[in-house]
């Protein structure tokens, strides 16, 4: 006989539930994986055509691995917490049997991957259902998600809205259910800027924690993370994500061996918080008001919460920009010429100035990092982690790169996510509120090396709190 829990996840939709509750119905026959692999395609088929969300699409494989983890239930052997769970992955990470587009005219879509990247086959292994590839804009080059290849992935909040990049697809497919799981890519704020836009959970795992193979250009300011609609669903994958990969030289040695999620507590942590992360900029009203409540809810729980910002010592932008810049070109030199110049022409021009950077600048911004992530380290001995905005405003309009009276190409406006990449501390974006009207507010937990369980840790007492999980998006209806 069902209990109360399980006749309640019954009537609910299997595509809105999280891993657990659908992890509990496997177990106990009252659904499949397969039912929850056919909810999340009927929920493309329904929504895709609006968000764009998706750019690969593999019926035939997805149910196939949804067979296999309903024969894995049937005989009581599932093969991890996330096992039949239906999982999307962004299309900057290698599957094996996809093509791998990269949002990008240059790259053959009838060239299939032979092999999947590290954290693609840690969740393959574990049982994961692939729904399909996330759109991204190309080569992960924007804070919106657009491209030449798949056109403009909206915001399922506020369709006239970005849903952020560039882990925009994964973040809109979420919101709307088509999928419970997404694995996004991080180089300077992209699972976090789309989960603050979109109220959802992404975290920026610390550097090495999340093996990659083979070693990318993007590295190591690039990682690869979950994202989910709840901290117990990325709990769930950064588990299975942080597996060993014997061939990437900057893996961590240490396992990662989280503590029950019961054990979890706030008490007695040392919490800054910041409305400007110790730079000019400043958030507005709505998101600041969001970051003085949460901080409230932190202290209320236990937590000692003291307003301080790092103090920088010089503007964390400057070195950001220079590892921007000649990355993107030494990417374009990776391609033969030919290919290359069917890239986006904004990878063009910023590798065309990247192209401009002497080997002295260059060594000068590698010198700028360490006294960034030595000012970091000095800030996390007095903090065990800082609360911050992700985004200064809320998700703007659909057909801009940027908010109104701010420009693409400068990223002071936005300095609160980039910082952490060149750092290589963890970081966490969790749901904190909406506007007036109706968009969704996220803030970013950060801290010291190590500790991503502790920032899942802050961001489920939050979620405790606001239960914005709940809320249910409005294209979906009332039901």
């Amino acid at each position: 006989m069902l209990n109360l829990r399980q006749t309640q996840q019954v009537q609910k939709h299997l595509a809105d539930l999280s891993v657990d509750e659908l992890t509990s119905l496997f177990v106990s026959g009252e659904a499949s994986p397969v039912d929850a692999a056919q909810a999340a395609l009927d929920r493309i088929d329904t929504y895709d055509q609006t968000v764009n969300a998706f750019v690969h699409i593999d019926t035939s494989t997805t149910l196939e691995m949804a067979r296999a983890s309903e024969a894995r239930y049937r005989a009581g052997s599932p093969l991890s917490a996330i096992d039949g769970v239906p999982t999307s992955i962004k299309d900057l990470a290698p599957v094996a049997g996809w093509p791998l587009r990269r949002g990008s005219e240059a790259l053959d879509p009838y060239v299939l991957v032979m092999e999947d990247s590290p954290p693609v086959a840690r969740l393959r292994e574990a049982g994961a259902v692939f729904i399909g590839k996330t759109s991204t804009p190309e080569s992960g080059s924007r804070i919106v998600t657009r491209s030449r290849v798949h056109g403009v992935t909206r915001n399922p909040y506020a369709l006239d809205k970005t849903p952020g990049g560039s882990s925009g697809g994964a973040a809109a497919a979420l919101a709307t259910g088509m999928g419970t799981l997404a694995l996004g890519t991080d180089g300077a704020g992209s699972i976090r800027i789309p989960a603050a836009f979109c109220n959802l959970v992404g975290l920026k795992p610390g550097f090495g924690r999340v093996p990659s193979f083979p070693p990318s250009i993007f590295m190591p300011h690039s990682v690869t993370g979950p994202m989910a609609r709840s901290v117990a669903d990325v709990a769930a994958m950064i588990e299975v994500m942080a597996g060993q990969e014997p061939r990437d030289p900057y893996a961590w040695p240490v396992p990662y061996a989280p503590q029950k999620r019961e054990e979890w507590s706030v008490a007695g942590l040392r919490i800054a918080f910041t409305k400007s992360l110790g730079t000019r900029s400043h958030a507005d009203e709505a998101t600041s008001n969001a970051l003085q409540f949460a901080a409230n809810l932190l202290a209320d729980a236990g937590a000692h919460v003291e307003e301080a910002d790092p103090e920088w010592p010089l503007d964390p932008f400057d070195p950001f920009i220079v590892f921007w810049e000649a990355t993107y070109a030494g990417f374009l030199d990776t391609y033969p010429a030919d290919i290359a110049a069917k890239m986006d022409p904004l990878i063009q021009e910023i590798a065309a100035r990247g192209r401009q950077i002497d080997v002295l600048a260059y060594h000068r911004a590698l010198s700028e990092r360490l006294q960034i992530a030595a000012a970091t380290k000095s800030f996390f001995s007095r903090f065990d982690a800082v609360l911050a905005p992700v985004m200064p405003t809320p998700a703007f309009d659909l057909d801009a790169e940027a908010p109104p009276g701010e420009s693409p190409d400068d990223w002071r406006w936005c300095p609160y996510t980039y910082v952490f990449n060149m750092t290589g501390e963890p970081a966490l974006s969790v749901p904190a509120g909406f506007t007036g009207d109706g968009l969704p507010i996220g803030l970013q937990i950060a801290g010291p090396m190590g500790t991503e369980e502790r920032l899942l840790e802050i961001g489920a007492a939050l979620e405790e709190k606001l239960r914005l999980f709940e809320r249910r998006l409005p294209i979906l209806g009332a039901g």
